[in-house]
């Protein structure tokens, strides 16, 4: 099973910067938090990035650590197998975590700290909604507007009430807080209490980012080098089909040389539904590919994609040399490994198109920029049936955020 392969994945549990004043694990500061049980992948990648740029702000006061939460089984993970309370390891390189803001895992604060926390907060919108003309950044404590999933045990203790998620916690207190703002906002309830070591910040995408694409945005975001095992998989692959050896390392530096392929993104299955005229008939999708092939003198194309079998082997008929990914052994990296392997490949490629506002796609754009590939072979999407879905350039182009830093 997946659980059983944890291990053979690199684990730091926390090594704080020679540069910064040791603290004793006594006096240590814990944050967890929390995320809408609803959200994908890459929306929580995103929100991780929010936290971490809180915790080093609350550094400048007092020691804290970011404490990361287990991964649960997410919508988009389809496969038949358990996976459930993930650490991050199996994903990420926690050393370079530990470069921008000292993390540990889950499962280490438990065994350093224990199961009792001083205190969760439950974020939620303010019940009356937005009041006023001008953006406002407050927070106030409320009663809660919806059911919450904590409630009290017998021993008056707050408890998690379903999930598997932070389940073995107990808090002495809990707290819904209207939230409007940025995620520093949170300074402001959690420095000056010496009597509080650790909390739980809950459905922490409520809060957004302080510094969005600006410096702090993308330190946050090169800190999140995906585990070595996927990088190398990806590697193997790109090696495997396309002849391909990149030099990009743990994904940020500049590459020498582009893989020479195109990448696709093509997300089709909860869009059928949620978004049936932004994406392409498999056939408008393969008309669109070919043209790309002609136009950037690419032979070979890799396709990331959530689409059926069925479809695939359509594709196969219709785009001469399309290829993608698929593992020996999927248990061993899971559905988000996969993804990222996924991801790393489409980073590499010499030109990639995305799926409408997809967070996957946006991710891919992410990695690219810091790889360094332009905004002219990044910022592309595949049309759907609302545009032209036989040419590639009849739909509007993503928005482009030029990059913040080295």
């Amino acid at each position: 099973s997946i659980i059983a392969l944890f291990m053979t994945f690199s684990h730091c549990v926390l090594c704080i910067d020679d540069t910064e004043p040791l603290q004793a694990i006594n006096f240590r500061k814990y944050l967890l938090y929390g995320v809408n049980p609803g959200e994908g992948f890459n929306l929580r990648r995103d929100v991780h990035m929010r936290v971490a740029n809180l915790v080093r702000r609350l550094r400048q006061d007092e020691p804290w650590v970011l404490v990361l939460p287990p991964w649960p089984s997410l919508p988009h993970w389809r496969s038949n197998y358990a996976q459930e309370n993930i650490p991050w390891r199996m994903f990420f390189d926690l050393d370079s975590f530990n470069e921008y803001v000292p993390t540990m895992e889950y499962e280490d604060f438990l065994t350093e700290y224990g199961h009792e926390i001083d205190r969760i907060l439950y974020l939620q919108n303010y019940a009356e909604g937005w009041t006023s003309d001008t953006w406002e950044d407050k927070i106030d404590p409320r009663e809660c507007i919806e059911d919450v999933p904590y409630a009290k045990d017998s021993n008056d203790q707050w408890k998690r009430s379903y999930g598997v998620v932070f389940a073995e916690l107990r808090s002495k207190e809990f707290q819904c807080m209207s939230v409007q703002g940025f995620a520093s906002i949170l300074a402001s309830q959690l420095l000056g209490r010496n009597n509080e070591r650790a909390v739980l910040v809950d459905r922490f995408e409520q809060l957004l980012h302080d510094d969005y694409w600006g410096s702090d945005y993308w330190n946050a975001r090169r800190s999140m080098v995906y585990a070595k095992e996927l990088r190398e998989e990806g590697n193997r692959f790109m090696k495997e089909q396309f002849d391909y050896s990149p030099d990009s390392g743990k994904g940020r530096q500049k590459l020498s040389i582009p893989g020479p392929f195109l990448a696709v993104h093509l997300r089709r299955a909860d869009y059928h539904y949620a978004r049936p005229n932004d994406i392409p008939s498999i056939e408008g999708a393969a008309q669109q590919l070919n043209k790309l092939k002609k136009e950037t003198s690419l032979k070979h194309v890799f396709l990331a994609s959530d689409t059926s079998d069925k479809d695939r082997k359509l594709l196969k008929k219709l785009v001469k040399n399309i290829v993608w990914y698929e593992p020996k052994n999927h248990h061993l990296y899971g559905d988000g490994g996969v993804a990222i392997i996924d991801q790393w490949i489409c980073a590499h490629a010499t030109y990639f198109v995305g799926s409408y506002e997809s967070t996957f796609s946006f991710r891919i754009r992410e990695d690219r920029q810091l790889l360094g590939m332009t905004q002219e072979d990044t910022f592309n999407d595949i049309c759907g049936t609302k545009d032209d879905e036989n040419d590639p350039h009849s739909c509007e182009k993503p928005s482009y955020w030029p990059r913040d830093g080295p």
